[in-house]
């Protein structure tokens, strides 16, 4: 779709290798910068075998798209520029279109709504919002449990590999259970050997299987259903640097502790946050008497 250029207008540009989590933080920020700019709102997001699923197909939302190659065009005129905000200023806002192009969360202005609060205020798309309820009344629902993510692909990022050893999380999963052998986990993994090897390893950890090709339109939407039933748990095991689990504790309210090989934390305390009644909305949580958090 051509941008009309109607209004004064944001675009948020993704490249075509980015991530989900890049890509949600990028076009949310963008969205809430256009609102509180009295701006119309556009974005980039490329799909194809590096990443299959269009927005909409992951939740409902409804914000119009341009292609990249309608946004270089444009940046012909109107260069791309950055998510410091830097840049603006009453010169700036006389410019009918800003291009923003970053991998990194926009610094937004005091008074403009966080993409975190856009982010927990989507609905995922029916099919995964099915997914997450049924798995979770399946398998989770009733008690407090770990959320581990676990990146073992090739194409993760080297960081991640070299600091976030997979030998790591299953030692780290074990220690858990040995001081509690009722404790349950919910394990998010890229590469389905590996899950198999931690789930045959760690007894009472569960997963989804069957998730389709790497990046694909069907395995991103399984991730979507992982990114949910890691945040309704009571406590995060994940990767270092891994915008990923990151989007998973946004989406909790930001209350859940992360334990990662670069962080890790001597007691993890799975119960005190309560339990989700709700896995589509785990931001709210029940108390042990029974009170809404």
């Amino acid at each position: 779709m051509t941008l009309p250029l109607l209004r004064p207008s944001i675009v948020a540009y993704n490249g075509y290798d980015s991530g989900l989590g890049n890509r949600v933080r990028v076009v949310l920020g963008c969205k809430s910068l256009a609102d509180h700019e009295n701006r119309d709102f556009s974005y980039v997001w490329p799909t194809g075998p590096l990443f299959g699923p269009k927005f909409p197909e992951l939740w409902d939302f409804s914000g119009r798209t341009i292609s990249r190659a309608t946004s270089r065009v444009l940046a012909k005129v109107y260069p791309y520029v950055d998510e410091t905000l830097t840049w603006l200023d009453d010169d700036k806002r006389r410019e009918h279109v800003w291009q923003i192009r970053t991998g990194s969360p926009i610094q937004l202005p005091a008074g403009a709504r966080s993409w975190q609060e856009e982010f927990r205020a989507l609905q995922p798309a029916d099919e995964i919002a099915r997914s997450v309820t049924t798995f979770f009344d399946a398998h989770l629902r009733g008690a407090p449990y770990v959320g581990v993510m676990v990146r073992a692909h090739a194409v993760s990022h080297s960081v991640t590999r070299e600091t976030s050893p997979v030998e790591w999380f299953i030692e780290r999963m074990q220690q858990i259970r040995d001081a509690d052998p009722d404790v349950r986990f919910f394990l998010s993994c890229d590469v389905p050997e590996v899950q198999e090897r931690i789930i045959a390893t760690v007894p009472g950890c569960v997963a989804q299987t069957d998730k389709g090709a790497y990046n694909s339109a069907e395995a991103v939407r399984a991730s979507i259903v992982d990114l949910y039933l890691l945040a309704a748990s009571g406590y995060l095991i994940g990767p270092h640097f891994s915008s990923f689990i990151h989007l998973a504790e946004h989406l909790a309210g930001d209350r859940l502790i992360l334990d990662t090989p670069v962080n890790p934390h001597a007691e993890p305390d799975y119960l005190r946050q309560g339990i989700v009644n709700d896995p589509l909305r785990p931001f709210v949580r029940v108390d042990q008497s029974g009170a809404v958090s």
